[in-house]
């Protein structure tokens, strides 16, 4: 499964219109995340870890490891209203620039637990708004499993797709495991890290030494959609 291409295409596809003149963020929330699941093979490039940052309503950055086979390292770079995707083996990319709507900036988790988008809910399911989507959805808070010789809280959703659990640390809003249990069996991100950082503007900066392809850019103005 190349998750990483499959967000990247959701990405550029629901890319909102910034405002030009809002200052950047203070703050910065990184995720290490590693995916699990009936599909993802153990060792595969599909289960190594990818890291990911979100900061405000229009930055993001996600981190693909490097694939040998394949000859790929994807870097996606988010700081609306312009989004590089880019390869860092073979130093292309395309960059595109948003004319569109007023929608912010997407991190969708949907593409494993749902892949043919039979559940449209699971679409506001994103990196680093996972304690919010089940707090709206009024997930049953559980006692958690014990990792790492620490108490956890579980959050748990019955969906019309499956069960889905948000694991975090006790007390707190910070996952340590997403699962969702699906007709083609469980997928489960691992968090291995989740913490806020001071915001550094570098990591979404356009990046350097990259031979680009402009992306014809969307200005139609209607509600995007992945």
């Amino acid at each position: 499964m190349r998750i990483s291409v499959a967000l990247a295409a959701i990405l550029l596809s629901a890319l909102g219109l910034c405002e030009q003149n809002n200052a950047p963020p203070t703050t910065m929330t990184k995720m290490v995340v590693r995916l699990s699941g009936p599909s993802i093979k153990p060792r595969s490039h599909g289960a190594l870890p990818r890291t990911i940052y979100r900061a405000g309503a229009h930055y993001a950055r996600i981190e693909d490891p490097p694939d040998a086979r394949q000859q790929v390292q994807k870097l996606i770079v988010i700081a609306e209203p312009n989004a590089y995707s880019v390869n860092l083996i073979d130093k292309k990319g395309t960059h595109a620039t948003d004319l569109g709507g007023p929608n912010d900036m997407h991190l969708p988790i949907v593409l494993p637990f749902d892949p043919k988008r039979r559940v449209p809910e699971l679409d506001r399911l994103e990196f680093g708004d996972e304690f919010a989507f089940f707090q709206d959805a009024h997930a049953k808070k559980e006692l958690g499993p014990i990792i790492n010789a620490k108490p956890t809280d579980s959050y748990v959703i019955d969906a019309a797709n499956g069960r889905g659990v948000l694991i975090v640390k006790s007390g707190t809003e910070t996952p340590i495991k997403l699962s969702w249990q699906t007709t083609d069996g469980s997928f489960s991100y691992e968090y291995i890290e989740y913490e806020d950082k001071p915001f550094d503007p570098a990591l979404f900066a356009k990046p350097a030494g990259i031979a680009y392809k402009e992306v014809p850019p969307d200005d139609s103005g209607s509600e995007n959609g992945p």
